[in-house]
């Protein structure tokens, strides 16, 4: 990793360096920091841990100077802080332009020439790679994809044609972005007619998606993920989902189709969202949770996790639970 001051690294935080000559070529937990280091201090319970730190310099809040005598950044949110300086050091890192020879790009396609393309790529006809871009080995990527600047694809990831990703996004290994939407119609013999999906899949600045995460073609317009949306590993987006700015999905949830999600929103892990809703903004969904009905009112924290029943002893279960404290009379 490269050098960076103390005064560079309080700049970039908005804090306050005790030492702004010191440099730091890396960033460490407490427990591993060398005196090049810099690590950060956040939580009480690390106490004992800070006593034997032997960091170079340590990133804290101001009230909590007289747990650590060495050079320091004063911070309102420490671990805020470490987040910022992981990336710092990460981007400061040398990018070097390459592409492997077994790496198959189709006609009319614009390529930077600041990108690297690892071994065994497919990249059809029309594709557009801005600077700095990264595909690493073995993905895929259809006919009309665009991919914005120092946006990074991680091995295995398949990519449909006609999607569009933004800038500075990071799709994790195995992920599947523009696939065929689920859509079915039963005709009067009971056989299931497949509906063509003829949408695509529009990722805005900002993006992370995780590994195995699938995220369907619309089936006539786009499914999109909006600005600094970040999406954990395994979660089903179905299609023509609209994902609004900032909101933040945990492993395993799965969203049917047509369902839009408001900005800002928290959904735990293995929650489960039903298709055609609406989430308001601002809104915390717990692990487990199942949406059945959409939400409106902004802010509010839904959670509900109960043991399992045969249906019919749930359907009573539930209008029993919403009588006792007058719940079916609330609107969300």
């Amino acid at each position: 990793m490269p050098n960076a001051s103390s005064k560079e690294l309080a700049e970039l935080l908005n804090g306050t360096s005790t030492d702004p000559h010191l440099v730091v070529n890396n960033i460490s937990s407490l427990t591993s920091a060398n005196s090049s280091s810099v690590s950060f201090y956040s939580d009480k319970k690390l106490k004992n841990q800070l006593k034997t730190c032997q960091a170079g310099l340590m990133i804290l809040r101001k009230e909590d100077s007289n747990d650590w005598k060495g050079p320091s950044i004063f911070v309102k949110d420490p671990y805020l802080a470490f987040a910022i300086i992981a990336n710092f050091f990460k981007k400061r890192t040398d990018f070097i332009a390459y592409q492997d020879s077994t790496a198959l790009i189709g006609n009319n396609s614009i390529i930077d020439k600041d990108v690297y393309l690892g071994p065994y790529i497919n990249i059809k006809e029309n594709a557009n790679l801005g600077k700095l871009v990264t595909i690493e080995g073995n993905v895929s990527i259809g006919s009309n994809v665009s991919i914005g600047s120092e946006t990074i694809i991680h091995s295995q990831v398949t990519i449909g044609d006609n999607v569009q990703i933004g800038s500075n996004c990071e799709i994790f290994p195995g992920a599947a972005i523009g696939v065929d939407g689920f859509g079915y119609s039963q005709d009067e013999k009971n056989s299931w007619i497949k509906i063509p999906q003829i949408g695509s899949v529009v990722i805005y600045d900002n993006v992370d998606i995780g590994s195995n995460t699938t995220i369907d073609r619309g089936a006539l317009d786009n499914t999109i993920i909006k600005s600094g949306v970040k999406i954990d590993n395994q979660v089903q987006i179905g299609h023509n989902c609209i994902i609004n700015e900032n909101t933040i999905i945990a492993g395993c949830v799965g969203i049917a189709g047509s369902a839009v999600i408001g900005k800002n929103c928290k959904i735990g892990g293995a929650a489960m969202i039903l298709g055609h809703l609406s989430i308001a903004e601002n809104t915390t969904i717990s692990p487990g949770t199942m949406i059945t009905k959409s939400i409106i009112q902004e802010g509010m924290k839904y959670t509900s996790i109960t043991p399992f029943l045969e249906h019919r002893e749930w359907l009573k279960f539930a209008a029993n639970i919403k009588k006792l404290d007058g719940i079916d009379d609330k609107k969300n």
